[in-house]
């Protein structure tokens, strides 16, 4: 373009000079000369105008090619680094108890967090190609973490039995039970036992609902009837915690996740029991927030084709000191 802009630029110069130069005459008188000179002058001043104002269109016409061109590349571009909603390389963030192991806990050898349930939530990941955010929240606090959009799930022994109006739940993978724990040289040897002791459960947990919640249509009456026999009934952040105190002679007894119990048991050998007798049954799920069915869906999904496929039970095998692969419910 450079190149043309010169080659028309001095083209025009050329002819104008050349236009001047004809219309002299061999007889020359000092009149014809001036105006000679004149006229040619007049030629130049407009053949460099005109060259001027070719040049400031084809620079014009030149930037506004450029811009057309750029347009459409920048725009596929955007479009190109937009990802699609649900589509791979998005964040899946799981919202879970750090302090609830086998299900999520910190790894101290690794420094990272793990468990089965974060586990199943990694391999869901992968298949998706999803980007795995495990985030430790307060398990207190857990609605208003989902319900925020602070968390894209609650996924770490959820309890789906009793609050299924709550939530948008994914199918039930694991059969929980609550359970006391107690020392293992306790005289508790029964549930009648715990009459007049301190026994203590996690804040905002199923344990704790149990032995607190009246429906009101005489289904949890007996357990009701049970806690009203307790010195007292406390709460705690975490069940970590309360093994902790329970050694120290703070608590009696512990109303627990059945799987959380057996990790206690089979870390710390010769420590704890729990007692024959179980407080309630129940269902564990993945908790999305409720609407939510189209990440629920998705989730399902991949969940169901690890469980045909053997991946789950394989996780849970990882688990077998926790007897997690009999607590399996999904895929039978």
């Amino acid at each position: 373009m450079k190149k043309m802009i010169a080659m028309l630029l001095t083209g025009m110069l050329c002819a104008g000079l050349l236009a001047g130069c004809g219309s002299s005459s061999s007889a020359p008188a000092a009149g014809a000369a001036a105006d000679q000179k004149e006229e040619t002058t007049e030629a130049v001043e407009e053949t460099t105008e005109a060259a001027g104002d070719a040049v400031e269109a084809a620079a014009q016409a030149a930037t506004g090619e450029a811009a057309e061109a750029a347009a459409p590349a920048a725009t596929g571009e955007q479009a190109a680094a937009a990802p699609a909603e649900g589509a791979a390389g998005q964040t899946f963030t799981v919202g879970f108890d750090a302090e609830y192991p086998p299900y999520g806990y910190l790894d101290e050898a690794t420094g990272d967090y793990t468990g089965f349930d974060l586990e199943l939530a990694q391999e869901v990941c992968n298949r998706r190609g999803w980007i795995l955010v495990k985030q430790p929240i307060d398990w207190n606090t857990k609605d208003m973490e989902i319900n925020s959009g602070a968390v894209d799930c609650l996924w770490n022994g959820m309890t789906y039995t009793g609050r299924e109006e709550e939530y948008t739940w994914s199918d039930p993978y694991v059969s929980n039970s609550i359970v006391v724990a107690v020392m293992a040289d306790s005289d508790i040897q029964t549930k009648a036992d715990l009459a007049g002791k301190n026994v203590v459960a996690q804040s905002g947990s199923s344990a704790l609902t149990a032995l607190q919640n009246d429906p009101g249509d005489g289904s949890n009456d007996e357990n009701l009837a049970l806690a009203a026999t307790f010195n007292s009934l406390e709460e705690i952040a975490d069940y970590n915690s309360a093994f902790m105190n329970m050694s120290a002679g703070i608590y009696h007894a512990i109303a627990v996740d059945i799987g959380v119990a057996r990790h206690q048991l089979s870390t710390n050998e010769g420590k704890y029991r729990i007692l024959d007798e179980e407080i309630s049954k129940e269902e564990y799920a993945i908790a999305f927030k409720l609407g939510n069915t189209e990440l629920r869906d998705q989730v399902q999904e991949t969940l169901n084709e690890m469980a045909a496929d053997g991946t789950v039970n394989a996780i849970a095998e990882k688990y077998a000191e926790d007897q997690l692969p009999e607590m399996l419910i999904i895929g039978k």
